[in-house]
Protein backbone atom coordinates (compact mmCIF):
# COMPACT_ATOMS: atom_id res chain seq x y z
CA UNK A 1 0.00 0.00 0.00
CA UNK A 2 1.84 3.39 -1.29
CA UNK A 3 0.98 6.90 0.47
CA UNK A 4 0.19 9.81 -1.56
CA UNK A 5 0.51 12.73 0.42
CA UNK A 6 -0.58 15.41 -2.19
CA UNK A 7 -4.17 13.44 -2.41
CA UNK A 8 -4.33 13.07 1.73
CA UNK A 9 -3.82 16.54 1.54
CA UNK A 10 -5.92 17.86 -0.60
CA UNK A 11 -8.75 15.52 0.56
CA UNK A 12 -8.30 16.27 4.05
CA UNK A 13 -9.84 12.79 4.98
CA UNK A 14 -7.11 12.58 8.03
CA UNK A 15 -9.11 15.60 9.79
CA UNK A 16 -11.89 12.73 10.60
CA UNK A 17 -9.25 10.84 12.24
CA UNK A 18 -8.50 13.91 14.68
CA UNK A 19 -12.22 15.01 15.08
CA UNK A 20 -12.84 11.67 16.34
CA UNK A 21 -10.18 12.31 19.36
CA UNK A 22 -13.22 14.95 21.17
CA UNK A 23 -15.57 12.26 21.11
CA UNK A 24 -14.10 10.06 23.53
CA UNK A 25 -13.57 11.82 26.53
CA UNK A 26 -15.58 11.26 29.73
CA UNK A 27 -18.55 13.40 30.75
CA UNK A 28 -19.99 15.05 33.24
CA UNK A 29 -23.91 14.75 32.95
CA UNK A 30 -23.87 16.89 29.80
CA UNK A 31 -20.95 18.55 30.38
CA UNK A 32 -17.92 18.07 27.75
CA UNK A 33 -14.35 18.63 29.13
CA UNK A 34 -13.68 18.83 25.82
CA UNK A 35 -16.54 20.26 23.08
CA UNK A 36 -18.06 17.77 20.85
CA UNK A 37 -19.41 19.84 18.23
CA UNK A 38 -15.00 21.08 17.53
CA UNK A 39 -14.15 17.27 16.93
CA UNK A 40 -17.55 17.24 14.71
CA UNK A 41 -16.50 20.34 12.83
CA UNK A 42 -13.13 18.71 12.45
CA UNK A 43 -15.37 15.68 10.83
CA UNK A 44 -17.02 17.37 9.00
CA UNK A 45 -14.33 19.17 7.09
CA UNK A 46 -12.79 16.24 6.63
CA UNK A 47 -15.59 14.66 4.37
CA UNK A 48 -16.54 18.27 2.55
CA UNK A 49 -14.94 17.17 -0.16
CA UNK A 50 -15.33 13.65 -0.50
CA UNK A 51 -19.19 13.63 0.61
CA UNK A 52 -19.31 15.70 -2.59
CA UNK A 53 -18.81 12.97 -4.68
CA UNK A 54 -20.16 9.99 -3.09
CA UNK A 55 -24.08 9.64 -1.49
CA UNK A 56 -23.04 7.55 1.62
CA UNK A 57 -20.19 9.98 2.92
CA UNK A 58 -22.97 13.21 2.16
CA UNK A 59 -25.66 11.94 4.49
CA UNK A 60 -22.54 10.89 7.00
CA UNK A 61 -21.79 15.14 6.77
CA UNK A 62 -25.35 15.85 7.36
CA UNK A 63 -25.79 13.60 10.46
CA UNK A 64 -22.41 15.13 12.01
CA UNK A 65 -23.66 18.65 11.36
CA UNK A 66 -26.96 17.63 13.45
CA UNK A 67 -24.95 16.06 16.18
CA UNK A 68 -23.18 19.56 15.99
CA UNK A 69 -25.73 21.55 16.45
CA UNK A 70 -26.84 19.18 19.29
CA UNK A 71 -23.56 19.68 21.08
CA UNK A 72 -23.55 23.67 20.96
CA UNK A 73 -26.86 23.19 22.15
CA UNK A 74 -25.89 20.99 25.13
CA UNK A 75 -22.99 23.47 25.45
CA UNK A 76 -25.69 26.32 26.19
CA UNK A 77 -27.91 24.09 28.79
CA UNK A 78 -24.70 23.92 30.92
CA UNK A 79 -24.88 27.16 31.54
CA UNK A 80 -27.93 26.65 33.10
CA UNK A 81 -27.20 24.02 35.28
CA UNK A 82 -26.29 26.03 38.21
CA UNK A 83 -29.98 27.60 38.77
CA UNK A 84 -32.18 24.64 38.79
CA UNK A 85 -32.71 21.21 40.49
CA UNK A 86 -30.91 17.63 39.94
CA UNK A 87 -34.22 16.40 37.94
CA UNK A 88 -33.41 18.63 35.37
CA UNK A 89 -30.14 17.49 34.94
CA UNK A 90 -30.91 14.34 34.75
CA UNK A 91 -33.46 15.35 31.92
CA UNK A 92 -31.53 17.09 29.76
CA UNK A 93 -28.37 14.50 30.28
CA UNK A 94 -30.86 12.09 29.13
CA UNK A 95 -32.71 13.53 26.51
CA UNK A 96 -29.06 14.54 24.95
CA UNK A 97 -27.42 11.40 25.27
CA UNK A 98 -30.62 9.79 23.71
CA UNK A 99 -30.72 11.81 20.60
CA UNK A 100 -26.86 11.72 20.07
CA UNK A 101 -27.35 8.09 19.81
CA UNK A 102 -29.97 8.46 17.25
CA UNK A 103 -27.66 11.07 15.08
CA UNK A 104 -24.47 9.07 16.00
CA UNK A 105 -25.52 5.26 14.78
CA UNK A 106 -26.24 6.64 11.03
CA UNK A 107 -23.67 8.65 10.74
CA UNK A 108 -20.90 6.14 11.61
CA UNK A 109 -22.91 3.34 9.51
CA UNK A 110 -22.79 5.91 6.58
CA UNK A 111 -19.38 6.66 7.53
CA UNK A 112 -18.03 3.11 6.87
CA UNK A 113 -20.69 2.30 4.25
CA UNK A 114 -19.51 5.19 1.99
CA UNK A 115 -15.52 3.86 2.18
CA UNK A 116 -16.69 0.37 1.26
CA UNK A 117 -18.65 1.84 -1.40
CA UNK A 118 -15.68 3.36 -2.86
CA UNK A 119 -13.34 0.31 -2.46
CA UNK A 120 -16.38 -1.90 -4.33
CA UNK A 121 -16.19 0.90 -7.35
CA UNK A 122 -12.18 1.61 -7.58
CA UNK A 123 -10.80 -1.99 -5.97
CA UNK A 124 -9.37 0.10 -3.06
CA UNK A 125 -8.01 -2.42 -0.24
CA UNK A 126 -7.78 0.02 2.92
CA UNK A 127 -11.33 0.03 3.49
CA UNK A 128 -11.76 -3.86 4.16
CA UNK A 129 -9.12 -4.30 6.91
CA UNK A 130 -8.33 -2.24 9.54
CA UNK A 131 -4.07 -2.09 9.39
CA UNK A 132 -1.86 -2.54 12.53
CA UNK A 133 1.26 -0.17 13.43
CA UNK A 134 3.70 -2.68 11.90
CA UNK A 135 1.38 -2.70 8.73
CA UNK A 136 1.44 1.35 8.04
CA UNK A 137 4.84 1.00 8.22
CA UNK A 138 5.37 -1.66 5.67
CA UNK A 139 6.60 -4.29 8.27
CA UNK A 140 4.31 -6.81 9.61
CA UNK A 141 1.12 -7.13 7.83
CA UNK A 142 -1.70 -7.97 10.89
CA UNK A 143 -5.29 -6.45 9.62
CA UNK A 144 -8.31 -7.01 11.75
CA UNK A 145 -11.93 -6.67 10.63
CA UNK A 146 -13.57 -3.04 9.91
CA UNK A 147 -17.08 -5.17 11.16
CA UNK A 148 -15.48 -5.63 14.37
CA UNK A 149 -14.40 -1.38 14.62
CA UNK A 150 -17.87 -0.62 13.48
CA UNK A 151 -19.24 -2.85 16.59
CA UNK A 152 -16.66 -1.71 18.98
CA UNK A 153 -17.92 2.72 17.61
CA UNK A 154 -21.21 1.60 18.78
CA UNK A 155 -20.27 0.15 22.07
CA UNK A 156 -17.78 2.65 23.37
CA UNK A 157 -20.26 5.24 22.50
CA UNK A 158 -22.89 4.08 24.27
CA UNK A 159 -21.14 3.47 27.29
CA UNK A 160 -19.67 7.31 26.78
CA UNK A 161 -23.50 8.15 26.97
CA UNK A 162 -24.37 6.25 29.49
CA UNK A 163 -21.55 7.20 31.70
CA UNK A 164 -23.07 10.61 31.62
CA UNK A 165 -26.26 9.40 32.72
CA UNK A 166 -26.46 6.53 34.99
CA UNK A 167 -24.34 8.22 37.85
CA UNK A 168 -27.14 10.79 38.25
CA UNK A 169 -30.01 8.43 39.32
CA UNK A 170 -28.95 8.24 43.13
CA UNK A 171 -29.70 12.05 42.75
CA UNK A 172 -33.47 11.51 42.30
CA UNK A 173 -33.96 9.02 44.87
CA UNK A 174 -36.28 9.82 47.91
CA UNK A 175 -33.67 8.64 50.45
CA UNK A 176 -36.10 9.61 53.49
CA UNK A 177 -39.64 8.90 54.41
CA UNK A 178 -41.33 10.40 57.60
CA UNK A 179 -40.44 8.14 60.65
CA UNK A 180 -38.46 5.18 58.23
CA UNK A 181 -34.41 5.72 57.90
CA UNK A 182 -33.62 5.39 54.60
CA UNK A 183 -29.90 5.55 52.60
CA UNK A 184 -28.57 8.56 50.88
CA UNK A 185 -27.61 6.79 47.93
CA UNK A 186 -26.48 10.72 46.15
CA UNK A 187 -23.16 9.82 48.39
CA UNK A 188 -22.01 7.77 45.54
CA UNK A 189 -22.33 9.22 42.78
CA UNK A 190 -18.73 10.06 43.15
CA UNK A 191 -17.77 6.93 43.12
CA UNK A 192 -19.87 6.00 40.18
CA UNK A 193 -18.53 8.73 37.92
CA UNK A 194 -15.20 7.33 38.52
CA UNK A 195 -16.48 4.33 37.85
CA UNK A 196 -18.28 4.99 34.66
CA UNK A 197 -15.09 6.77 33.69
CA UNK A 198 -12.46 4.23 34.23
CA UNK A 199 -15.09 1.62 32.04
CA UNK A 200 -15.42 4.54 29.27
CA UNK A 201 -11.76 5.24 28.84
CA UNK A 202 -11.09 1.43 28.75
CA UNK A 203 -12.98 1.45 25.91
CA UNK A 204 -13.18 4.18 23.97
CA UNK A 205 -8.96 4.62 24.19
CA UNK A 206 -8.86 1.06 22.22
CA UNK A 207 -10.99 2.41 19.75
CA UNK A 208 -9.65 5.50 19.45
CA UNK A 209 -6.39 4.15 18.21
CA UNK A 210 -7.88 1.65 16.39
CA UNK A 211 -10.32 4.41 14.39
CA UNK A 212 -7.06 6.22 13.50
CA UNK A 213 -5.31 3.42 12.11
CA UNK A 214 -7.96 2.56 10.15
CA UNK A 215 -8.54 6.29 8.60
CA UNK A 216 -4.74 6.68 8.17
CA UNK A 217 -4.57 3.36 6.04
CA UNK A 218 -7.64 4.95 4.10
CA UNK A 219 -5.26 8.13 3.42
CA UNK A 220 -2.81 5.98 2.37
CA UNK A 221 -4.69 4.49 -0.26
CA UNK A 222 -3.34 5.89 -3.53
CA UNK A 223 -6.31 3.80 -5.31
CA UNK A 224 -8.67 5.17 -2.98
CA UNK A 225 -8.05 9.01 -2.57
CA UNK A 226 -6.46 9.24 -6.71
CA UNK A 227 -10.08 8.12 -7.63
CA UNK A 228 -11.76 10.41 -4.88
CA UNK A 229 -9.85 13.47 -6.05
CA UNK A 230 -10.38 12.93 -10.03
CA UNK A 231 -13.77 12.48 -9.64
CA UNK A 232 -14.10 15.70 -7.42
CA UNK A 233 -11.43 17.57 -9.86
CA UNK A 234 -13.75 16.11 -12.87
CA UNK A 235 -17.45 17.39 -11.66
CA UNK A 236 -17.38 19.61 -8.62
CA UNK A 237 -14.17 21.86 -9.04
CA UNK A 238 -15.15 23.11 -12.52
CA UNK A 239 -18.67 24.33 -11.94
CA UNK A 240 -17.54 27.23 -9.69
CA UNK A 241 -21.44 28.13 -8.81
CA UNK A 242 -22.41 24.95 -7.18
CA UNK A 243 -19.36 25.26 -4.71
CA UNK A 244 -20.42 28.73 -3.86
CA UNK A 245 -24.50 27.63 -3.47
CA UNK A 246 -22.98 24.91 -1.20
CA UNK A 247 -20.88 27.62 0.94
CA UNK A 248 -23.19 30.58 1.32
CA UNK A 249 -26.28 28.33 2.15
CA UNK A 250 -24.76 27.43 5.04
CA UNK A 251 -23.42 30.96 5.89
CA UNK A 252 -26.85 32.11 6.22
CA UNK A 253 -27.98 29.46 8.24
CA UNK A 254 -25.31 30.02 10.64
CA UNK A 255 -26.09 34.12 10.86
CA UNK A 256 -29.56 33.18 11.05
CA UNK A 257 -29.68 31.46 14.44
CA UNK A 258 -26.63 34.16 15.40
CA UNK A 259 -28.98 36.48 14.80
CA UNK A 260 -31.58 34.44 17.17
CA UNK A 261 -28.72 33.75 20.13
CA UNK A 262 -29.20 37.85 20.47
CA UNK A 263 -32.24 37.26 22.72
CA UNK A 264 -31.26 37.88 26.65
CA UNK A 265 -33.13 35.35 28.79
CA UNK A 266 -32.41 36.68 32.37
CA UNK A 267 -33.16 34.32 34.78
CA UNK A 268 -32.98 35.85 38.53
CA UNK A 269 -31.14 38.22 37.08
CA UNK A 270 -28.39 36.56 35.13
CA UNK A 271 -28.33 36.17 30.99
CA UNK A 272 -28.57 32.57 30.62
CA UNK A 273 -27.87 32.85 26.90
CA UNK A 274 -24.90 35.71 26.50
CA UNK A 275 -23.59 36.81 23.72
CA UNK A 276 -20.55 34.66 23.63
CA UNK A 277 -23.16 32.09 21.69
CA UNK A 278 -23.84 34.58 18.75
CA UNK A 279 -20.45 35.81 18.75
CA UNK A 280 -19.74 32.35 18.21
CA UNK A 281 -21.73 31.62 15.34
CA UNK A 282 -20.54 35.07 13.79
CA UNK A 283 -17.22 34.21 13.99
CA UNK A 284 -17.74 30.73 11.62
CA UNK A 285 -19.36 33.10 9.38
CA UNK A 286 -16.73 35.11 9.00
CA UNK A 287 -14.43 32.24 8.83
CA UNK A 288 -16.44 30.87 5.86
CA UNK A 289 -16.58 34.54 4.08
CA UNK A 290 -12.64 34.76 4.71
CA UNK A 291 -11.91 34.11 1.14
CA UNK A 292 -14.52 36.50 -0.46
CA UNK A 293 -13.53 39.14 2.17
CA UNK A 294 -10.23 39.00 3.67
CA UNK A 295 -9.70 41.75 5.36
CA UNK A 296 -13.53 42.88 6.59
CA UNK A 297 -13.87 39.10 7.59
CA UNK A 298 -9.96 39.53 10.38
CA UNK A 299 -11.86 42.64 11.61
CA UNK A 300 -15.31 40.57 12.31
CA UNK A 301 -13.83 38.07 14.45
CA UNK A 302 -11.63 40.30 16.33
CA UNK A 303 -14.97 42.57 17.03
CA UNK A 304 -16.20 38.69 17.99
CA UNK A 305 -13.28 37.88 20.42
CA UNK A 306 -13.67 41.57 21.74
CA UNK A 307 -17.35 41.26 22.13
CA UNK A 308 -17.21 37.71 23.50
CA UNK A 309 -14.63 38.67 26.43
CA UNK A 310 -17.36 41.50 27.14
CA UNK A 311 -19.97 39.68 27.57
CA UNK A 312 -18.15 37.17 29.66
CA UNK A 313 -17.06 40.12 31.87
CA UNK A 314 -20.57 41.04 32.36
CA UNK A 315 -22.02 37.89 33.20
CA UNK A 316 -19.40 37.17 35.94
CA UNK A 317 -20.06 40.80 37.42
CA UNK A 318 -24.17 40.25 36.92
CA UNK A 319 -23.73 36.88 39.44
CA UNK A 320 -21.50 39.05 41.52
CA UNK A 321 -24.25 41.52 41.79
CA UNK A 322 -26.99 38.88 42.29
CA UNK A 323 -24.59 37.29 45.26
CA UNK A 324 -23.09 34.51 43.53
CA UNK A 325 -24.66 31.07 41.90
CA UNK A 326 -25.81 30.53 45.48
CA UNK A 327 -27.57 33.94 45.80
CA UNK A 328 -30.42 32.47 47.41
CA UNK A 329 -28.52 32.12 50.75
CA UNK A 330 -28.90 34.98 53.01
CA UNK A 331 -25.16 35.72 53.05
CA UNK A 332 -24.24 35.62 49.61
CA UNK A 333 -27.62 37.86 49.02
CA UNK A 334 -25.83 40.29 51.09
CA UNK A 335 -22.55 40.44 49.84
CA UNK A 336 -24.12 40.87 46.53
CA UNK A 337 -26.15 43.70 48.50
CA UNK A 338 -22.78 45.28 49.66
CA UNK A 339 -20.79 45.11 46.33
CA UNK A 340 -24.12 46.61 44.43
CA UNK A 341 -22.43 50.33 44.21
CA UNK A 342 -19.74 49.42 42.89
CA UNK A 343 -20.94 46.52 40.56
CA UNK A 344 -23.73 48.55 39.32
CA UNK A 345 -21.84 50.93 37.03
CA UNK A 346 -19.72 48.04 36.08
CA UNK A 347 -22.22 46.35 34.84
CA UNK A 348 -24.30 49.29 33.26
CA UNK A 349 -20.60 50.10 31.02
CA UNK A 350 -20.27 46.89 30.05
CA UNK A 351 -23.51 46.56 28.82
CA UNK A 352 -23.16 48.91 26.72
CA UNK A 353 -20.11 48.54 25.17
CA UNK A 354 -21.32 45.27 24.59
CA UNK A 355 -24.18 46.32 22.54
CA UNK A 356 -21.76 48.51 20.50
CA UNK A 357 -19.61 45.86 19.61
CA UNK A 358 -22.44 43.47 18.81
CA UNK A 359 -24.05 46.31 16.61
CA UNK A 360 -20.26 46.60 15.05
CA UNK A 361 -19.83 42.89 14.58
CA UNK A 362 -23.51 42.44 12.79
CA UNK A 363 -23.49 45.35 10.66
CA UNK A 364 -19.79 44.38 9.55
CA UNK A 365 -21.24 40.80 8.72
CA UNK A 366 -24.61 41.86 7.01
CA UNK A 367 -22.46 44.37 4.71
CA UNK A 368 -20.11 41.71 3.93
CA UNK A 369 -22.87 39.29 3.15
CA UNK A 370 -24.77 42.34 1.16
CA UNK A 371 -21.80 42.69 -0.99
CA UNK A 372 -20.85 38.96 -1.58
CA UNK A 373 -24.48 37.98 -2.34
CA UNK A 374 -24.86 40.44 -5.15
CA UNK A 375 -21.70 39.86 -6.71
CA UNK A 376 -23.17 36.24 -7.13
CA UNK A 377 -25.99 37.48 -8.09
CA UNK A 378 -24.10 39.40 -10.75
CA UNK A 379 -21.66 35.80 -11.94
CA UNK A 380 -24.31 33.25 -11.54
CA UNK A 381 -28.09 34.81 -12.55
CA UNK A 382 -27.86 35.44 -15.95
CA UNK A 383 -27.12 31.78 -16.63
CA UNK A 384 -30.78 30.80 -16.27
CA UNK A 385 -32.17 33.16 -19.14
CA UNK A 386 -32.02 33.26 -22.80
CA UNK A 387 -31.85 37.06 -23.50
CA UNK A 388 -29.56 39.67 -21.84
CA UNK A 389 -32.52 41.66 -21.27
CA UNK A 390 -34.05 38.67 -19.64
CA UNK A 391 -31.15 38.33 -17.01
CA UNK A 392 -30.76 42.02 -16.68
CA UNK A 393 -34.41 42.52 -15.26
CA UNK A 394 -33.59 39.73 -13.12
CA UNK A 395 -30.44 40.57 -11.85
CA UNK A 396 -32.07 43.90 -10.95
CA UNK A 397 -35.02 42.13 -9.37
CA UNK A 398 -32.36 40.40 -7.14
CA UNK A 399 -30.55 43.15 -6.24
CA UNK A 400 -33.57 45.34 -4.94
CA UNK A 401 -34.89 42.20 -2.85
CA UNK A 402 -32.07 41.28 -1.08
CA UNK A 403 -30.92 45.14 -0.55
CA UNK A 404 -34.47 45.88 1.30
CA UNK A 405 -34.19 41.76 3.11
CA UNK A 406 -30.98 43.12 4.37
CA UNK A 407 -32.00 46.82 5.31
CA UNK A 408 -34.68 45.48 7.52
CA UNK A 409 -32.64 42.93 9.38
CA UNK A 410 -29.99 46.12 9.83
CA UNK A 411 -32.52 48.10 11.48
CA UNK A 412 -34.17 45.58 13.51
CA UNK A 413 -30.93 43.97 14.35
CA UNK A 414 -29.61 47.65 15.60
CA UNK A 415 -32.78 48.10 18.38
CA UNK A 416 -32.41 44.51 19.23
CA UNK A 417 -29.55 44.62 20.27
CA UNK A 418 -29.61 47.93 21.94
CA UNK A 419 -32.36 46.74 23.65
CA UNK A 420 -30.24 43.72 24.80
CA UNK A 421 -27.88 46.18 26.09
CA UNK A 422 -30.16 47.97 27.86
CA UNK A 423 -31.71 45.59 29.92
CA UNK A 424 -28.97 45.06 32.13
CA UNK A 425 -29.14 48.74 33.34
CA UNK A 426 -32.87 49.71 33.53
CA UNK A 427 -34.19 46.08 34.32
CA UNK A 428 -34.75 47.35 37.98
CA UNK A 429 -36.82 49.76 37.03
CA UNK A 430 -38.20 48.53 33.45
CA UNK A 431 -38.21 44.71 34.09
CA UNK A 432 -41.22 44.27 31.00
CA UNK A 433 -37.78 45.91 28.66
CA UNK A 434 -37.36 41.78 27.74
CA UNK A 435 -40.37 41.38 26.11
CA UNK A 436 -39.52 44.42 23.73
CA UNK A 437 -36.29 42.43 23.31
CA UNK A 438 -37.64 39.42 22.32
CA UNK A 439 -39.52 41.14 19.82
CA UNK A 440 -37.01 42.38 18.04
CA UNK A 441 -34.73 39.64 18.09
CA UNK A 442 -37.54 37.99 16.01
CA UNK A 443 -37.87 40.33 13.71
CA UNK A 444 -34.06 40.39 13.32
CA UNK A 445 -34.09 36.51 13.10
CA UNK A 446 -36.85 36.76 10.72
CA UNK A 447 -35.14 39.66 8.46
CA UNK A 448 -32.44 37.21 8.07
CA UNK A 449 -33.80 34.21 7.75
CA UNK A 450 -35.84 36.18 4.75
CA UNK A 451 -32.51 36.86 2.91
CA UNK A 452 -31.25 33.56 3.10
CA UNK A 453 -34.96 31.92 1.97
CA UNK A 454 -35.00 34.62 -0.67
CA UNK A 455 -31.36 34.11 -2.07
CA UNK A 456 -31.79 30.47 -1.90
CA UNK A 457 -34.64 30.27 -3.60
CA UNK A 458 -34.41 32.67 -6.28
CA UNK A 459 -30.77 31.52 -6.93
CA UNK A 460 -28.53 29.05 -4.90
CA UNK A 461 -31.50 26.34 -5.18
CA UNK A 462 -31.39 26.48 -8.71
CA UNK A 463 -27.57 26.41 -8.89
CA UNK A 464 -28.00 23.29 -6.71
CA UNK A 465 -30.64 21.80 -9.24
CA UNK A 466 -29.29 22.57 -12.26
CA UNK A 467 -25.87 20.80 -11.43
Amino acid sequence: MKTHKSKKEALGLSWIGTGMIFLCNPMINIVDILPDFIGLLMIMHGLSKAAEVTDHLGDARDYFAKLAILSAAQFGIVFTLPFNTDSYTMLMAFSCAVVSAILFVPAMSHLFAGFSYIALRTGAESPGAVPSRGALRGKTQKYSSVRALQILTYVAFFIRAAGSVLPLIPSIFVSDYVGVPGVNWAQYIGVIYIFSWIVGLAMSIPWLLRFRRYMKGICADTVLTGALWQKYTDEVLPDKGYLTAKKMRIVLILATIACGLCFSMYVDYVNIIPNIFAAAFLISVFVYLKKDCKKQAVWGIVLCILLSVCSILTEIWLVDYTGGINHYTPASFAMGVKLAMTLYPKIMVSSGIEAILGMAAFALCLYILRRVILSHISAFAGRFYRTEEQAASEISRLENGVQKRILFTTVTGAVALLLGGAYSSIAPWASGIWILNGLAVGLFTYGMYKVYVYINENLYLRILRNH
